[in-house]
């Protein structure tokens, strides 16, 4: 199998906690791309490696139809006629009646997946994932990471999306303006030329009306009548005079095909050849009339041209030109009658505008495009003085015949249109790009939205290292406002901080990394990525940086916690050993003193080794404190009793130059632990407080009820919420530094000179504290005191655990059977020693296999069996039930320097497990023997246990 890639692999620990700053930066990345298709490949990239699937397409709808796709495959490429399956399945998701929800289909014998893409209602495009069959295959294609980023990426693919087409429609329009103003400008120049031709040049042009008679000529026209002036030249005539003027021939006959008398027949354009024979020879005229119609559609008037034949088409040719400019312009035009304000004549796309024919807009009136509150605002816009200034730019709203409302650009100039002063209106429909920029508007808003309260800092810097983009909800742990430093030098505003300026030295280098770094108080896990150009160039970088500073905390707690984990298991090895050796030192040195008489040197040397033992003792049940492995009896205590028995010893404990101050709660206060472990601890901290003020001062010990919430047991591993029972201790002495309060509860760690303190009185706390299900907070500082506060769960009510019943016999001796199982050979001997010593007959065995051995020979004499409770090959209890098997009945006593067994332990809080801690006095020694002896049997006790281990 291939590697993952690193892309793929960054993704898949994006689902995994701490990841989110991978996927985010995927996220920026897709969501800074411009273009649509490389953001298609990217997503179908991110999905993919989200839910692990072998390939994914995206594709967007355009038409009812897939149109451009981004494409994504493990292995690089996609199986012959696998890209054709996935395509046809984008294409049946996008049918009407395509299920709005996922489908899953077999494809290439794999399973598909598409997932429609729909926002408010409509369908924006489809996603594809392709993956084995089979149950994982299953899981892959039902990922809820892949839903959740496509909801993410949907506001953005149908920015892109809308974002390409108001490209392609600027585009065209672009093209349509530019064509359009080209055209104007080559209108205005055929008008200038028209009027021109008809005033200037040597063409003869003349209006009649429906009798034929002449009601206007230009000046071309009027110099060819001799006599007539300028003004008057051929009016008042009929337009044979004129004919007959340039042609030859019988006069009247020349009226026979009139082409004046068929254009206002046929409403059509006409023409005919005129042909006279003059000085200078034969002239060809070309007569041309135009019909001019009227608002009922029929011809009113009759322009006539007559002009050479060589400029005949000359003049057709400018007519096209002005018509098909006109026609075809992108602009809707109407042309207005300023007095009258009704519309003359308008062209196509005045038409689709308006949503009505052509010869249904000429003779209406303007304010008929408008809604009637609309022509209210711009009728005064169309004031004769202002029309002649002319409006550019003017936004309005156009109403439609159907009722619908269009949104226009209004232009307006006065220009003339067959001899007449009109005004000349061009709308410009921008609805659709209106509709566009709205559309691209609101998906910046959700974009920054999202941006604004992402729980990151999203920034941008240019080559120079200037903020181009600061925002997220993360900028508060600075101090910042979004976009606060937009504008500034990054190296400026982080010149206190030198990693930071160092790594972005690195990134606008080209370098693209992850760095952890302190700001102040806060820790910023940052990721920055170089922006390059088309050539390679660094132009600038973007970054996502995630506040880490819980999760460095937390990982603190984590280290520590696993720190003094393993040293309570090494200080509980520790102690087992030793107790061990105790035992042994211990056992002897009591048959020692039991044989040597009073006053001997041998018998002081034994009492001193007594004596060493019993404050080895001591110290071995400090560390198996620490290390939760001592064995304890809890119940329920009134902390105030405790407290207020405890009062005349602590006062002699720490001396006369300390007054004590107590203070107990008015009400009872419960707590579940051992009392001797809860004296323990109220001890170990009066000595404390008092060793933090060699000269003296004040001590105060008070016993309050607390309630703890979620937000309270936030910096305190292992706290719980609920009732608890304060027992505060607080001093007014030396006080402690940070470094001291980071190792306070370290087993062997003391501030004292050597010889002073072991540095275990402060750990045996925590493990007893910690033991009980409570935890212990210090407040210190300098030259300031320090307070203890150990917190307790309370309970209620008085539910003490009922203390075993002592059985004792008569006597220590004993003449019974006692099976010894022992791996510790000085304690083996020294336990065989004494209870020979007492009157038992003793059988020894350093392990469960001997135990066995002898069991079997001598089991039905065996009254006891004492055994360790850790041995190689076959634990205690292991040993126990298989011995209660061969001998039912059996009494058990478990020994141990500690019990690491959960059984064990249950058994003696339970009072059913006969345990003794090592090391142990020979007294204690005969009295457990006895008494378990005269007890009644166990055996439903060592059953239980064996069962459970």
């Amino acid at each position: 199998m291939k590697p993952a890639s690193p892309a793929r692999s960054r993704l898949r620990r994006s689902a995994e906690p701490g990841g989110s700053a991978a996927l985010l930066a995927e996220m920026a990345a897709i969501a800074a791309e411009q273009q649509l298709e490389p953001a298609l490949a990217r997503m179908a990239r991110l999905i993919a490696g989200l839910s692990g699937a072998q390939a994914a397409a995206v594709f967007v709808v355009e038409g009812a139809q897939p149109a451009a796709a981004g494409w994504h495959a493990r292995d690089g490429e996609f199986a012959d006629g696998l890209r054709a399956e996935i395509e046809a399945a984008a294409r049946e998701a996008v049918l009407p009646e395509a299920p709005e929800a996922p489908t899953v289909r077999e494809a290439g014998g794999n399973l598909m997946r598409t997932l429609p893409l729909v926002a408010a209602g409509r369908l924006h495009g489809v996603a594809c994932l392709l993956a084995r069959r089979g149950r994982a295959g299953t899981r892959q294609l039902e990922d809820p990471g892949v839903e959740a980023a496509l909801a993410v990426f949907l506001p953005r693919l149908a920015w892109l999306r809308e974002a390409a087409q108001a490209a392609s429609a600027r585009t065209q329009y672009e093209r349509w303006f530019k064509t359009l103003d080209e055209q104007l400008r080559v209108l205005d120049r055929e008008r200038q030329k028209f009027a021109a031709i008809v005033q200037q040049s040597d063409t003869a042009v003349f209006v009649a009306d429906t009798s034929s008679t002449i009601r206007w000529n230009n000046t071309a026209l009027a110099s060819q009548r001799p006599g007539a002036t300028e003004d008057s030249g051929w009016i008042g005539l009929p337009c044979r005079t004129v004919c007959e003027h340039f042609s030859d021939g019988d006069r009247d006959a020349g009226c026979e095909d009139c082409a004046v008398e068929r254009a206002l027949r046929t409403s059509e354009v006409t023409h005919r050849e005129l042909r006279r024979t003059e000085p200078n020879g034969v002239r060809n005229r070309y007569l041309t009339a135009l019909p001019i119609k009227g608002p009922d559609g029929r011809p009113q008037e009759v322009m006539v041209m007559i002009q050479d034949l060589s400029d005949l088409e000359v003049l057709r040719r400018s007519e096209s030109r002005y018509r098909m400019l006109f026609e075809r312009s992108g602009k809707a035009i109407v042309m207005v009658d300023p007095a009258t304000r009704k519309i003359v004549l308008a062209n196509r796309t005045a038409e689709r505008l308006a949503d009505g024919a052509r010869d249904g807009l000429t003779g209406l009136p303007l304010e008929e495009l408008h809604a009637p509150e609309e022509w209210l605002r711009i009728e005064p816009l169309f004031s004769d003085d202002f029309s002649r200034k002319g409006l550019v730019g003017l936004e309005c709203r156009v109403r439609t015949r159907s009722g619908a409302t269009r949104i226009a650009t209004l232009s307006s100039t006065r220009t003339d249109l067959d001899g007449r002063d009109v005004l000349m209106l061009e709308y410009v429909d921008v609805t659709e790009r209106l509709h566009v920029e709205e559309a691209l508007r609101a998906a910046e808003e959700r974009l920054r939205a999202l941006v604004a309260n992402a729980p990151v800092v999203l920034f941008a810097l240019d080559a120079k290292g200037v903020f181009t983009l600061s925002e997220g909800r993360a900028l508060e742990s600075l101090g910042l406002a979004p976009g606060q430093v937009v504008g500034q030098s990054a190296f400026e505003v982080y010149r206190d901080v030198p990693a930071i300026v160092e790594n972005l030295k690195r990134a606008l280098a080209g370098e693209e990394f992850t760095s952890v770094v302190d700001a102040g108080r806060v820790a910023f896990e940052t990721r920055y990525t170089p922006v390059r150009d088309a050539e390679g160039r660094v132009t600038g970088l973007i970054g996502v940086a995630t506040d880490v500073t819980e999760r460095r905390r937390l990982e603190d707690q984590l280290r520590q916690s696993q720190k003094m984990e393993a040293i309570g298991r090494l200080a509980g090895g520790v102690a087992h050993d030793f107790n061990n050796l105790l035992a042994a030192i211990q056992g002897h040195a009591e048959l020692m003193l039991g044989q040597l008489p009073h006053g001997l040197p041998l018998h002081r040397s034994a009492t001193e080794v007594h004596k060493a033992a019993a404050r080895g003792a001591l110290l071995t049940r400090q560390l198996l404190t620490f290390s939760r492995k001592e064995v304890v009896a809890p119940n329920a205590f009134d902390v105030n009793l405790i407290v207020a028995e405890m009062e005349n010893m602590l006062r002699r404990l720490i001396g006369e130059q300390i007054s004590l101050t107590i203070a107990l709660a008015a009400d009872p206060l419960r707590a579940r632990c051992d009392r001797g472990q809860l004296e323990q601890v109220l001890l170990n901290l009066a000595v404390n407080a008092r060793d933090a003020m060699p000269e003296g001062g004040p001590v105060s010990i008070a016993v309050a009820a607390a309630d703890l919430q979620e937000v309270d047991c936030a910096d305190h591993p292992g706290a719980r919420p609920g009732p608890h029972v304060t027992l505060a201790v607080r001093d007014e002495g030396c006080g402690m530094d940070e470094h001291t309060l980071a190792h306070l509860f370290e087993p062997f760690f003391t501030t004292k000179s050597a010889g002073k303190g072991t540095g275990l009185g402060l750990s045996t706390v925590y493990g007893i504290v910690q033991r009980a299900g409570g935890h212990i907070r210090v407040k210190s500082e300098p030259g300031q005191g320090s307070t203890f506060t150990v917190y307790l769960p309370r309970v209620e009510g008085a539910s003490a655990v009922e203390e075993p019943e002592r059985l004792v016999g008569d006597t220590l001796h004993g003449a019974e059977t006692v099976l010894v199982v022992e791996d510790e050979d000085a304690v083996r001997s020294m336990v065989r020693e004494a209870l020979e010593a007492r009157g038992y007959r003793v059988l020894v065995a350093r392990n469960g296999v001997e135990a066995l051995d002898l069991a079997g020979r001598y089991g039905d004499y065996i009254d006891l069996l004492v055994t360790d409770v850790v041995m190689p090959q076959m634990n205690g209890a292991e040993l126990a039930q298989r011995l209660s098997h061969l001998r039912p009945g059996l009494r058990v006593l478990f020994v141990s320097g500690y019990t690491d067994d959960a059984v064990i332990r249950t058994g003696v809080l339970e009072a059913r497990t006969a345990f003794l801690q090592k090391p142990f006095s020979l007294d204690d020694l005969g009295r457990m023997v006895r008494d378990v002896i005269d007890a009644r049997p166990a055996r439903p006790a060592v059953d239980s246990a064996a069962r459970r281990s």
